[in-house]
């Protein structure tokens, strides 16, 4: 993957602009991100929180050429569309949708259960008020949205860097059982109302071989096992510039899930800088990191897509640093610029297959378009 690294970082530009280190891309093609996750039968897409407000942003977030799929960042978390016990609220997440619905993009679903962003009522309940009213959520809300996600996270993050089962208030009170319940509800749900939506389980450090990665293997392989459901697993894809995961690496990583017959995906991939204004060098590793993702997502037959956390520096989750494909220098509410990642996305998608498959086309994938 070497001559794809160095053909990534030969279309950048190395030319600083002026009062700024901010490498910007020299990419001239007529098609965008999505145009080219197409070409290997994939979606690009990114997740967004909707500051509408910020004009220049919402234009590019509904850029078909660009972004195929959505996802809410938050506005479909616990906190947002059930604050009180039995009240549901949805304006923010149905504004999402009617965006993506706008520019004739998919919606990715994110996320029925996690133990962060959980009203307190919930974290108060004993063990059975506790998966009934997980029971509830997941129905509630899924029946809410029905076909309009593509895919859900049903179960977010509940194995620990370690391997081991994360130590949240749903584990110390039900142990493993709050897995099983989301996955069976989001299961019933989906056969009552006739749904196509995909099922998946989401977590992040799991894009190589390690602890963790295999520990989630084995929880899948052990819901399977017990007759539950799962149709995908997302790879967060969290990355840092410093990170030497090779594409074979990821792609050996990948495969280990796709031989359940299930599919994979890269959820919320970003690259953290040192800072938001991060040196030459670091930029160049950035992009190196872009292309390494990109390109194992577009080895992998069953990998469906890759969505990045955001796209724009300004808006990004990460503070001090500078993550995403584009920037603003003059601030929000201003031009946004493609930065050289944009250039290491574009190679990746780019890149030749190694692992050769033969592939339907993107038009041609089941409850995709």
């Amino acid at each position: 993957m070497n001559l794809i690294i160095a053909l990534a970082l030969v279309s950048s530009s190395l030319a600083v602009v002026s009062g700024d280190t901010i490498l910007q891309s020299t990419y001239k093609g007529p098609d965008g991100l999505h145009d080219l996750a197409k070409t290997a039968g994939k979606y690009m897409g990114t997740a967004t929180n909707l500051d509408v407000s910020d004009t220049y942003y919402t234009k590019q977030l509904k850029n078909i050429k660009d972004f195929g799929m959505i996802t809410p960042t938050n506005a479909m978390k616990w906190d947002a569309t059930e604050p009180q016990q039995g009240v549901f609220t949805f304006t923010s997440a149905d504004q999402v949708v009617a965006i993506a619905n706008e520019s004739d993009a998919q919606v990715r679903c994110h996320a029925l259960l996690w133990h962060q962003q959980v009203p307190k009522w919930v974290e108060n309940l004993e063990k059975a008020d506790l998966l009934n009213a997980l029971a509830n959520h997941i129905t509630k809300v899924m029946t809410h949205f029905g076909d309009l996600c593509y895919a859900w996270d049903v179960a977010n993050e509940v194995i620990a860097d370690d391997g081991s089962y994360r130590q949240s208030f749903w584990y110390t009170k039900t142990g493993k059982e709050y897995i099983a319940t989301a996955f069976e509800t989001a299961a019933a749900v989906k056969k009552s109302l006739g749904l196509k939506t995909k099922l998946y389980y989401n977590d992040y450090n799991t894009n190589t071989i390690n602890a963790k990665s295999t520990a989630v293997l084995e929880m899948v392989q052990s819901l399977i096992k017990d007759g539950i459901n799962v149709d995908g697993v997302g790879f967060q894809a969290h990355f840092s510039y410093s990170d030497t995961a090779s594409t074979d690496d990821q792609v050996k990583n990948f495969n280990r899930f796709t031989a359940l017959g299930m599919d994979v995906a890269l959820t919320e991939l970003d690259v953290k800088t040192s800072s938001a204004s991060p040196s030459t060098q670091e930029q160049k590793q950035q992009v190196s990191v872009y292309t390494n993702a990109i390109a194992a997502c577009k080895q992998v037959k069953k990998c469906v897509g890759v969505t990045i956390w955001d796209f724009v520096d300004t808006y990004t989750w990460i503070e001090s640093s500078a993550p995403l494909p584009w920037y603003q220098p003059g601030g929000e509410n201003t031009a946004l610029i493609r930065k050289a990642a944009y250039d290491g996305i574009v190679e990746g998608w780019k890149t030749e297959l190694t692992h050769m498959w033969p592939g339907s086309s993107w038009q041609d994938r089941e409850n995709v378009f």
